[in-house]
């Protein structure tokens, strides 16, 4: 049985209500129903009138759905209410129903004359009055039943004056919108603004990454501005999608929602401003008077157009974006023109970017006037959007970081080239320093002898003489070498030719006169004296042909070698040489060759010269102290000593070793740095021209860039190690 008391109250209601405008609810869409019939308003305040039983017959019918300032004297009162009565057919009653209400006013909602909802801040006793975001949409679950299927709304309104609310324009700011959707599909309803606000905070990450990249590409290279330019445009745009989310979802108040919509709406030119500096910087543009022109219309129809969520707006914003992108394209197009470099990504970018702009904004427009969209509200039209405003950018982005990297390859390939050449120009110089160090010595005491007044011919002169080459000098040396022992050369042979002459003219003169006593003795110190001449004249014909040598330039080709071969084939050569010249000469001698040593390219005539004359001066050491241990043996003490000398061969990191090594008596220390030194020698007078060394030194570190070292302790022996640079390709 039912409720005896409820039964009474449903009646006085329902009397109550039939003075009243009742909106009756067949039926509620899957994305709700707007409530625009059956409201009354009545401006001014008094909290009787949420009452549901209150005669408000006489109240004005309005649609509180239109924009705030076309609701009667509420702009200037201040406050007002509005009623409706819902009426819900059986079929409705039985579900659960929620009222979605979203306003540019400040509110609060009665439901059955129950206080349900604050929307807003209204503090009547100290005059605030905060308008709550036209974004938010608080939801209040209504009471249903059955048996009792009327629900009384009473909603007041506080009108919070505002600048914002004066500006001409196309204003669409509705004052107070309620609509009624099942509870169950409310989520639903609510599914757009959720993915404008996940598509703005994707928006901000990536317009934020692309800042931080091309700053950090600017930092490492300042003179490609472009970089900066385009870094400001990727932060506008990221402040601009930042405040998509921020509106939805953290802004309460409506001025609050204004001045954040104002940021976004100043974003895009500002974004769209600093792009075009970019492809001015990237097509290397000047900033002309166009620019400026684009400049000052843009802020005239933004401030002039401007007014949130409305038409004015969206003309404002197109205006701007269209007017911007068809400069960036004319500038594009100038520059596909020139052929230059990313034009034609740049184009596409835009084009794509321009296509995708207008069926946005068309499909806007369309639904802004009551038509049917292109696309269904939702994943289409933000999906156009995302597309229309990323190409764009990722586009220019791209280009400038193939750009930077290109840049970065070529940077990397000349500090590459710098270091080898200063590489190359640091031997070189090294061994221009070694060759002219005796030079130099004698040039600084020039010019600590010379007056002021030469000071600056030395300068001048030394500048002139580092600036020589090796081979000019060599060049220059070897000639005047050349010369003076080509001259030399004749004299010694007339000398030695006539010397032998006269020694057979004596003989013949002996057999044939038989001079006997003093004119014996006489003819015998004669023919003895000649045969010191031809001796010493034959000495001096070896040191010139030595000079000879040692000024000639190689002119020999390098060619694969097997230094192996080229060691032993030296050293048996060198021994039996030795052999010859002396029948008491006894020696051993030891091979110790790498054999993973490959061929590598070298003179094989003059790495031979090196090769023989080391092994000769090896032989020729032991041979001596094998000689001075045999004078000094006695039958009690024989000599222990056996002269040997021994090669080895060595495949290193990037060289090959040849060690050649004698147990001679050595060299003694105060001699050893002078070894190498032109007509230095350890022999006695009459057994060494002192060029063999030097000669071979030459060789190994001129011919062939590689070094010539000696070791030697006396009294046991020498090591001459020599190292010749591998191939890069060995």
């Amino acid at each position: 049985m039912k409720n005896p008391i409820l039964i009474l109250f449903f009646l006085l209601f329902w009397v109550g209500t039939q003075g009243q405008n009742v909106n009756t609810i067949d039926s509620i869409p899957s994305k709700g129903l707007v409530l625009t019939n059956g409201w009354k308003w009545h401006e001014g305040d008094n909290h009787e009138w949420a009452d549901p039983e209150f005669d408000d017959s006489d109240w004005k019918i309005i649609d509180p759905t239109q924009d705030v300032n076309a609701i009667p004297q509420l702009s200037r009162k201040g406050y007002g209410w509005f009623r409706t009565t819902i009426e819900f057919s059986p079929l409705v009653a039985q579900k659960l129903t929620t009222l979605q209400i979203s306003q540019s006013v400040a509110s609060e909602v009665y439901i059955n004359g129950i206080l349900a909802r604050k929307i807003g801040n209204i503090d009547a006793k100290r005059g605030i009055i905060q308008a709550a975001n036209i974004f938010h949409n608080n939801s209040i679950g209504l009471p249903y039943s059955v048996s009792y299927p009327f629900v009384q709304i009473a909603v007041r309104v506080a009108y919070e004056r505002n600048s914002f609310y004066n500006r001409v324009g196309f204003n669409k700011n509705h004052c107070f919108r309620a609509t009624l959707i099942e509870t169950e599909n409310a989520p639903k309803s609510q599914a757009y603004q959720r993915q404008q606000s996940d598509y703005g905070w994707f928006q901000v990450g990536v317009f934020f990454i692309l800042t931080f990249l091309h700053l950090s590409f600017f930092s490492l290279y300042r003179t490609q501005r472009a970089n900066l330019y385009f870094s400001g445009t990727t932060l506008a745009l990221g402040i601009a999608f930042f405040c998509i989310p921020l509106s939805f979802e953290f802004v309460e108040t409506l001025s609050l929602y204004f001045i954040v919509e104002f940021i976004q709406t100043l974003s895009f030119p500002i974004a769209y401003l600093f792009l075009i500096r970019a492809i001015y910087e990237i097509y290397h543009q000047k900033t002309g008077i166009l620019f400026w022109l684009i400049v000052v219309f843009g802020a005239v129809i933004m401030l002039s157009l401007f007014t949130p969520y409305s038409l004015g707006s969206i003309w404002a914003e197109l205006g701007t974006e269209l007017l911007m992108t068809a400069e960036v394209i004319r500038v594009t197009v100038v520059a596909l023109r020139k052929h230059l470099p990313g034009a034609r990504l740049i184009m596409i970018g835009m084009g794509i970017s321009l296509v995708m702009f207008m069926l946005f904004y068309f499909d806007l427009l369309l639904a802004y006037y009551g038509f049917s969209p292109l696309f269904p509200q939702g994943f289409g039209g933000i999906l156009t959007y995302q597309i229309a405003v990323l190409c764009v950018p990722l586009s220019i982005s791209l280009y400038l970081a193939i750009s930077f990297s290109q840049t970065n390859k070529v940077l990397i390939e000349k500090l590459q080239e710098n270091n080898t050449l200063t590489q190359k120009t640091l031997q070189q110089e090294q061994e221009r320093q070694q060759l002219l160090e005796a030079q130099n010595e004698t040039l600084e005491r020039q010019v600590r002898e010379r007056t002021s007044q030469l000071e600056q011919s030395l300068e001048e002169l030394k500048a002139a003489q580092n600036q020589l080459i090796q081979k000019e000098k060599m060049a220059s040396l070897g000639e005047l070498t050349a010369g003076i022992a080509h001259e030399i050369q004749n004299p010694l042979n007339f000398v030695n030719n006539f010397a032998e002459l006269s020694v057979e003219l004596i003989d013949e003169l002996k057999e044939e006169t038989h001079i006997e006593g003093v004119g014996a003795e006489i003819l015998a110190d004669i023919s003895q004296n000649l045969g010191k001449i031809n001796h010493h004249g034959k000495r001096a014909s070896s040191i010139v042909k030595g000079m000879l040598e040692h000024s000639r330039m190689g002119t020999g080709e390098r060619q694969p070698t097997d230094i192996n071969a080229l060691c032993d084939e030296y050293l048996r050569l060198s021994f039996h040489g030795m052999r010859a010249k002396d029948k008491a000469f006894n020696a051993d001698f030891q091979i110790h060759l790498d054999p993973t040593l490959s061929k590598i390219n070298v003179v094989p005539q003059d790495l031979g010269r090196v090769l023989l004359n080391l092994f000769n001066n090896a032989f020729y050491a032991v041979h001596q102290r094998n000689t001075v241990e045999t004078l000094h043996a006695t039958s009690l003490q024989p000599a222990g000593f056996k002269p040997t000398v021994s090669v080895q061969t060595k495949r290193l990191a990037n060289a090959v070793e040849i060690q050649v090594s004698d147990n001679g008596g050595g060299i003694p220390n105060d001699i050893l740095p002078k070894i190498f030194q032109p007509f230095f020698t350890t022999k006695p007078t009459g057994e060494g021209t002192g060029l063999g060394l030097s000669l071979s030194y030459d060789i190994i570190t001129k011919g062939h860039d590689g070094t010539l070292a000696v070791e030697s302790m006396e009294g046991q022996g020498t090591t001459f190690t020599i190292k010749l640079p591998l191939d890069k390709s060995s």
